[in-house]
């Protein structure tokens, strides 16, 4: 009840209604929001292809991190942003949907995910060093985080689909 409550009072302000009124805003947020997502998607399979020792086994591990990692979060931010925005131009649509509340959970175990990874290739440069091809386990994560993110982008467009009796 608070949510809808929230969301029913974040239609009614200014923003809100500007994004609602506005014709062009939210088909250009839309663009860059999937643009974005095209950005973190595309990093983590670079990531994951070298894990895999498909791709840049010329690169150490941490190379590769220091190359791609920094597009996921620049990503991440563009999604936030652009996320925000659309939440304000629909919050009731938003903010209430199944789809959504589940893509923000996902977000949030796919975010520790990333840090995690980062931080253990910062602090064990020598053991993701010592192979090309990672072994079993890690690999296992690599496709699970690879997973995860696309789970994203599912529930992500799903929102659209749930149309709830508001």
């Amino acid at each position: 009840m608070v949510l809808q409550n929230f969301a029913s009072w974040l239609s009614g302000t200014p923003p809100s209604q500007l994004i609602q009124n506005v014709l062009w805003i939210i088909p250009l947020v839309q663009t860059l929001h999937i643009l974005a997502i095209a950005v973190v998607l595309s990093s983590v399979a670079m990531i994951d292809l070298r894990i895999f020792g498909l791709v840049g086994q010329r690169a150490t591990m941490t190379q590769t991190a220091d190359r791609f990692v920094p597009w996921l979060w620049w990503g991440l931010l563009v999604l936030a942003v652009t996320g925000v925005t659309l939440i304000t131009g629909e919050p009731v649509r938003s903010l209430t949907n199944p789809a959504f509340q589940t893509k923000m959970l996902l977000l949030l175990g796919a975010i520790a995910v990333t840090i995690g990874f980062q931080r253990s290739v910062r602090k064990n440069a020598v053991r993701w060093e010592a192979r090309v091809r990672q072994p079993a386990a890690i690999r296992i994560a690599a496709v699970g985080t690879l997973l995860l993110w696309f789970a994203i982008a599912v529930a992500g467009r799903w929102i659209a689909y749930m149309v709830l009796a508001y």
